[in-house]
């Protein structure tokens, strides 16, 4: 019952805080990481309530939120995801500093993302587009040359000397190897 007490309390205070002057982001970092310590089991909760308060602080409050909770790699999955739902601006710094801190949970980190946000990178974006989709100028598709050599813009036609055509074609050089059959003993 006194955790719960101090933990209202505690948190009353920092939105109060938060209310009146711009919060220190390492001394937020520092009372999250004892709270989820001594309260793991209200990690996913802490970290979605401050976040949410303090969206300035996410990266500092997710570091503590992992380190104090000692987590596995679905418990930073799911931090990352609480944190991310709860200020999705900061999605990315969420993910990277996540992953700073726990770089063994980089696969599941990537599915949250790709969870929370699928079509992230794919489109194009643009103000004066009407639905967002169509580029801005026309884009030529550009063959890549490591993919086939000699296909394509660049390099030799299929069929050609491959470029040698500049040098004269010589005949081979055969050297012939000794004759030691009729050596004599």
């Amino acid at each position: 019952m006194k955790k719960t007490i101090s933990l209202l309390l505690f948190s009353s205070a920092l939105g109060l805080l938060a209310a009146k002057a711009e919060v220190d982001c390492s001394a937020l970092s520092v009372s999250v990481k004892a709270t989820v310590a001594a309260e793991q089991s209200k990690v996913l909760e802490i970290v979605s309530d401050q976040v949410s308060a303090n969206p300035g602080c996410a990266c500092e409050i997710v570091k503590a939120a992992i380190e104090g909770s000692n987590a596995s790699t679905e418990t930073v999955a799911a931090i990352v995801e609480s944190a991310a739902i709860a200020a999705p601006e900061q999605m990315r710094l969420i993910a990277q500093c996540a992953v700073a801190v726990a770089p063994d949970a980089l696969a599941a980190v990537q599915a949250v993302l790709a969870k929370l946000d699928p079509n992230l990178g794919n489109g194009y974006s643009s103000k004066d587009s009407k639905d967002g989709k169509t580029p801005i100028g026309e884009v030529a598709a550009v063959q890549n040359p490591l993919d086939f050599p000699g296909q394509g813009p660049v390099g030799p036609p299929p069929g050609s000397a491959g470029g040698l055509g500049v040098i004269p074609q010589l005949p081979p050089i055969i050297i012939a190897p000794p004759n030691v059959s009729n050596a004599n003993p």
